[in-house]
Parts: structure tokens; sequence; C-alpha cells
């Protein structure tokens, strides 16, 4: 085989050797790797749902026995994985926030002990919260690579997409560009007050949660009566005639309706991002 021969390698070979062998992947690789295994969890999820929907809807004809009220009810389950999907990652973001003083307690402890403030950055990489980790692997990576410490941060900023992280980054990077005589008990000053507004939004999440509950107990609830009472004869045959057919389009609807209006009351504004 001559030499120009044995240079001949596919792509595909490349990048499934280098996971397979062990052999340092590229960037590019690696960016390509986590986006078919994000591809992938995403069609798997869309099967589940697709499946868990069919599921449902024959249990419904298997218990009602009338085809309009199952799909009816199927229509309205359908919406409970989006449902399910937001409050996991509105609690991702709450999660993050309230890491934030944790954060920054770190981040002073370390420059009180003579550390630089890109290093003690970098040190909460292994050592920071949980839930903020994958940000700082990502500023550690960025520094590692060469990138200046400024830029880094501002991109981070945009990608944390936080008020407090906008807070926190334009800290440390006034500590860095001006010196950091005073940013240990400016950072001090900052996880007090961010302690204090992550209590007062706790506080008013607890009183308006009722608003939620309110708003799932009352979507739910008549679609409960409905499933119970489908088991009598006289109600399948009034839901199976086109006029029972418009009462459930339309109880579908202002079911719909009236959740996303509930939703939006019971929601708290996002915090205004003013360093953006």
């Amino acid at each position: 085989m001559d030499r120009s021969s044995s240079r001949k390698v596919d792509s595909a070979d490349l990048k499934t050797g280098a996971l397979n062998t062990g052999m340092p992947m590229s960037r590019n690789n690696v960016a390509w790797e986590i986006r078919r295994k994000v591809r992938r969890n995403q069609v798997q999820k869309l099967v589940l749902t697709v499946l868990s929907m069919f599921s449902i809807f024959f249990a419904l004809l298997t218990i009602t026995g009338t085809l309009s009220i199952a799909i009816a009810i199927t229509s309205l389950s359908a919406a409970v994985p989006f449902l399910l999907n937001r409050n996991k990652y509105q609690a991702l973001i709450q999660a993050r926030d309230s890491s934030w003083p944790e954060a920054i307690d770190s981040l002073v402890s370390a420059l009180q002990s003579g550390i630089a403030i890109p290093e003690a950055v970098c040190s909460l990489a292994s050592r920071g919260p949980l839930p903020l980790k994958s940000l700082f692997l990502e500023i550690e990576a960025n520094l590692v690579d060469g990138n200046e410490f400024t830029q880094t941060l501002l991109r981070a900023k945009a990608s944390a997409n936080s008020a407090i992280a906008d807070q926190v980054f334009e800290t440390l990077i006034f500590a860095k560009d001006f010196g950091g005589k005073d940013s240990n008990g400016a950072l001090r000053l900052l996880s007090e007050f961010v302690r204090e507004d992550l209590a007062v939004l706790e506080e008013i999440r607890t009183k308006f949660g009722w608003i939620k509950n309110s708003a799932n107990l009352a979507a739910v609830a008549p679609w409960l009566l409905l499933l119970l009472l489908s088991t009598q004869e006289s109600t399948r045959e009034a839901f199976s005639t086109p006029a029972g057919i418009k009462v459930l389009i339309v109880g579908l609807l202002f079911t719909g309706i009236a959740y996303m209006w509930m939703e939006r009351v019971g929601t708290l504004p996002a915090m205004d991002r003013a360093l953006r």
C-alpha cells in the first residue's frame, strides 16, 4: 500500500476512533459528539411521549367507550410533558440562582488566601456548587485556551442569562481591571444582597404558589368529573352527538386559555438585567 492511499481515512472513522481508542479529541469532535447525544435524547423523549399518548388514548377508550371523550382528554394530557419540562427548567434556574451566594463565598475565601482572580474563578469548576459547575467549567476551558479574562466573563455572562451572574461577573471584571484591593468587601456585600433578594423571592413564590395550585385543580377537575360520568351510558351517548363534540372542543379551548391566564398571573417576573 502506498503512502497516499494509507492516509485516506473516513471522517466518521476518525470521530469514532478517537472515542474508542482513548485518543484526545479536538474541540470540533467533542462538540459534534455532544450535539449527537442531544439529538438522540430529544428523539427518545419524542418517541416516549408519542407512545405515552397512544397508551393513554387506548386506556381512555377502553374506560369510556366513547371516541370523542377519549380524544378530548388525550389532547389535554398532551400538554403534560411540556409543562413538566418547563417546570424542570424553572427549577434548574432557581437552583442556579440559589447557588450564587455559595459561589461568591468560595471566591472570597480563595481571594483571601492570595489566589489571583482568574485562578479563583477557575477553582469553582471543581469546588463550586453543582448547579454552576458547567458554567465555570466553560470559563476554565476558555481561559486554558488562552482567551482574555474579561471577554471570557462577558461571554459567560451572556450564557448564564441571570441578573445575579451579571453582578458577580461585572464585579470580578472591575476588580481585575482596576485592582482587587476592595474586591473581597464588594463580594461579601454582594453576597448579602443576593441572599436577601433570594429570601424575598422565595417568600413571594410560597405565597403565590396557591395560584398555580388553583390553576391546576381548576383545569383538571372538570375532566376528571367527565371521566367518572363517562361510565354511564347517557353521558357516552350525549357526547357522541355533534353538539356534545362541540361542547368538548369549547371546553378544551377554555381550559387552555384559563390555565395560561392563571399561570401568567401566578408567575413572578424575571429579575431585570441592569448590567446586561
